[in-house]
This record gives structure tokens, sequence and C-alpha cells, in this order.
């Protein structure tokens, strides 16, 4: 008797999550944690002229890392589906929460800038939690349309009012170009992988560099930053002070750095040196070396989430864990960019490292999210139903931490 042929096909399993990615955030927050130890309490000593030496960041970054593993667990154990049927309402709540600053009472003022809310005692940015609710939406649109996306009507105009909505909130609202370019950028990413024509794609592209070059215009200090990053300023008290001082910091660190705590520029002279400026600091302290490391975390982070999305089991999974992997990827690079002039101030946050505590806590929420659409992945593995391979598939199938949940031939 002939033996059959062994085929494979793509069995899907629910298993353990991706445990990569729990090491490498928590490396990311163990380096943000030290930075925050060595330089917070030289801000606090700043901002307080001399009458505090305590280190009140640090404490709060390490409450708002407790809170944030506590949404961590909780959303690694939902099922990211459930997120599906409702994406349209997470997508308006967290719009409504960013119109709070727009409420006196709520809106918080923080260096002339209204990107806060206080509730109860309670100070959040709703921008970090915007970011997830547009990514979730943008992913469930395109789960749902995947094939009109290279139409007009049914790919390009929800994806300019999508990108309409973030930018009159981020950008006109809350003044606020440096999130809504990681946003943005993130949508334009997942409409890419979703299979968006070339011509949709360079009709959007040419559209969102137009509207950047208005609002640069528009707006003097934005347009002071872009002058500043082409040397066509001569400004030395705001956009070129704080890039020089980045770049001194970078520089001064060499190949091995200064050493941890021995940071020159983080006494008055490099603005936000425990926010947005960290990178600069992470250059000081431990030179090449440290920085290219941190990189390099970044970029492995990058991969699993990437290795994630290839393998999840449907299109919103898919999509879900591409606008995850790209909103990290590109505040990470935008960040760490500004910090060594290539590319004008932005104002964002480093991601898990960066102290501030309402991204930290949104960013860890997100892992849990990432971590559960990680538990459902496919193996190709022999089909069942073939003979010469029925004994492997057998074997693989009752593995430990793995049970079949669906199978596509």
């Amino acid at each position: 008797m002939e033996r059959k042929q062994k085929q494979k096909k793509p069995i899907y399993y629910k298993h353990r999550p991706d445990y990569s990615i729990t090491i490498l955030v928590f490396i990311l927050v163990g380096i943000g944690m030290i930075l925050i130890f060595s330089t917070g309490w030289i801000s606090i000593l700043k901002k307080s002229a001399g009458a505090s030496e305590s280190n009140a960041f640090l404490n709060m970054q390490a409450f708002s890392f407790v809170a944030g593993v506590v949404a961590w667990i909780i959303c690694s154990k939902v099922d990211y589906k459930r997120y599906l049927p409702i994406a349209r309402y997470i997508f308006i709540g967290s719009a409504l929460m960013m119109l709070l600053v727009l409420i006196p009472g709520f809106a918080k003022n923080v260096n002339g800038a209204t990107r806060w809310v206080n509730i109860a005692g309670i100070g959040f940015q709703p921008v970090e939690f915007f970011k997830l609710g547009t990514i979730i939406y943008t992913a469930a649109w395109l789960s749902k349309s995947k094939t009109k996306l290279s139409t007009f009507k049914e790919g390009l105009v929800p994806l300019f009012i999508i990108i309409g909505i973030v930018s009159v909130l981020t950008i006109v609202i809350q003044k606020d170009m440096g999130s809504a370019m990681v946003i943005i950028l993130s949508v334009f990413a997942m409409y890419f992988v979703a299979g968006a024509g070339v011509k949709n794609m360079v009709i959007g592209l040419s559209a969102m560099a137009g509207a950047v070059g208005l609002l640069a215009v528009i707006y003097p200090y934005r347009l002071a930053r872009v002058l500043t990053f082409l040397g066509k300023s001569d400004d030395t008290s705001a956009a070129a002070y704080h890039i020089k001082q980045a770049l001194i910091a970078v520089g001064s660190g060499g190949l091995m750095g200064r050493g941890l705590g021995k940071s020159l520029q983080a006494y008055g002279y490099l603005p936000e040196a425990t926010n947005d400026s960290i990178f600069a600091i992470i250059g000081e302290e431990s030179g090449l070396f440290g920085s290219s490391f941190i990189v390099a975390v970044f970029a492995i982070f990058f991969w699993r989430a990437i290795k994630i999305a290839k393998t999840a089991p449907d299109d919103f999974g898919k999509f879900l864990a591409f606008g995850i992997a790209f909103w990290i990827g590109f505040q990470a690079l935008i960040n760490i960019s500004a910090m060594l002039g290539l590319i004008p101030l932005t104002g964002i946050p480093l991601p898990f490292i960066s102290y501030g505590g309402t991204s930290l806590v949104a960013l860890l929420l997100t892992m849990g999210i990432l971590q559960n659409i990680s538990k459902y992945t496919y193996k190709e593995v022999y089909d069942e139903d073939s003979s010469s391979g029925r004994r492997n598939s057998r074997s693989y199938i009752t593995s430990a931490g793995r049970n079949r949940i669906n199978s596509k031939a």
C-alpha cells in the first residue's frame, strides 16, 4: 500500500504567553528606575529652589509601576477578541477623556501646556490612553474592511477621519505634536501592512506631510524648532538650548560614560532630564555602550512584537499587535532621534524609561493586551489526517502548556 505523503498545515494553539516581552520591558523599566533614582533628586532640588532633596519622582514612578503591573496582569487574562465589538466605544471614550482638558476644574496646566487632567486629586495625561484607544479602533476597522482598503470611499475616507480626529485632539487642543506624530505614523503603518494600495498610501502620506508643514508654519514655536534643527535659527533660549545641552550630554559620555549618578548636565543644564531628555542622560552616564544597549533592547522588543503580530490567529489580533509594536517603536525612535539632533525636538517620553506615571501605566496595560495575543499563535505541524504524521501530530498537540483552539487548512 502506498504511504500517504505528509502534509503540513497551520494549527492554532492557546499556549504560554511570550515571556521574552516581560523580560525586555522589566529591563527597560529597571533602567528607568535607576536613572530616576540617580537624577530625580536633582530635579526636585531645582524645582524646590534648594528646599528639598527628596526623590519624589522615584516614589511616584514606583507607585505607577505597581499599578501598571496590576493592569498588565488583568489585561493579560482578558481575551483580546473582547475588544473588537467595543472598539468604537473605547475610541470614543478615550477621545472624550482628551476633551477634559477644556473643562475648568479638571484641566491642569504644566509647563505652559494644558495636557493634564486632575480628578479627585489624581493627575494623568489622557493622550497616553488615547494612543491605545486609537490603535484598538484602527485595528478593528482594518480587520472589517481589509478587502476594501484600496478604494477611496472605504480606504482613504475612514483613514482621513481617524487622522483628522487625532490631529484636532492632540495638535489643536493639546498642542502635542509629538504624540500626534506617534499616533498618525502608527495608523499609517497599520494601514500599510493591512494591504492598502500604493496609490492610497502616496495620497495619504502626501496629505500628512502637507498638514505637518502647515502646522509648523502656523505655530511659531514649532517653526522655531524646525529652523533650529535646520541650523537657520540664532535662538539660544529655548529649542536650540535644549538640543545643544542634549548633544553635550551625549557627546561627553564617550565610549563608556561618566558613570552612574555622575551626570553634570542633570544639574540644571539639560531640561526635563528625567523625562523627555533621559536618553541624553543615558548617553552621558553610560556612554555609547549603554546607549547602544538601550537601542538593542528596543529593537529586540519590536522584533518580538512583530513576530506575535505575524502569528496571530485573526486579522484583529494581527493588526492590534502591529499597532502596539509601531506605537512603541516609533515613540522610542522619535525620542532617541530628537536627543541625537536627527529630527526636531518633539517632547515625547522614552517608553518605559522616562519619568511619567500615566505613560508607564498605559504602556504596561498595553503589554498585557500584547501578551494575551501572544497566547494564540500558530505553528506549522503535520496534518492529523495524514497517516504517516499522525503520531507526531498527536505528540505535539498534547505537549505541555498547549491546547488546540482552531485549525486552518
